[in-house]
């Protein structure tokens, strides 16, 4: 009889050392939210080296990669665009996710878990913020269908109007 349970206590002790916890319970992929005011704003998503990883139109939900590289958190660069509105960019990063990694493998997978499997899967890393918000805001040059506006001095902001620079022979 105790035979029996021998042939699994063997395969138990030889899986233990090849597992990770992150990477079995968090996974090398995170699913992100994407929203924005205005809604359908059409969202692109460049991972480090400014290659198009994603795009879609908000909202929408991405999943993206946690790691870049052997220990080397996920960082990218999110652009908003709607007709109409500025253009914006927001950035998401990685952070360690200390408890997992650090406990879990401390209990389950040991230094195969911390040094090999969740560096690199990606798994020891969580990509903030996990909800993207888009506020685009109009643009004063842009008239909605896409075409040139032209606006009068007076109808800017004071504000805005202090930032600009005067264009022709300063007459």
């Amino acid at each position: 009889m105790r035979h029996r349970y021998l042939p699994f206590l063997a395969l138990l002790v030889g899986i233990l050392p090849v597992m990770a916890c992150a990477t079995l319970i968090k996974g090398s992929e995170q699913r992100i939210d994407f929203r924005s005011d205005p809604d359908n704003a059409k969202v692109s998503v460049y991972d480090g080296s400014g290659a198009m990883v994603a795009n879609g139109r908000t909202p929408v939900t991405i999943p993206l990669k946690k790691g870049q590289g052997y220990f080397q958190a996920a960082k990218y660069r999110v652009v908003f665009e709607a007709p109409g509105y500025e253009k914006q960019e927001v950035w998401i990063t990685g952070s360690l996710e200390a408890g997992w990694y650090l406990a879990g493998n401390f209990v389950v997978g040991a230094l195969i878990g911390w040094l090999i499997v969740d560096p690199l899967t990606g798994a020891m890393w969580t990509l903030s913020p996990s909800t993207v918000n888009g506020e685009l805001g109009k643009s004063l040059s842009m008239a909605p269908d896409g075409g040139l506006m032209v606006v009068l001095a007076s109808e800017v902001p004071a504000d805005l109007l202090a930032k600009a620079s005067r264009v022709g022979n300063g007459n």
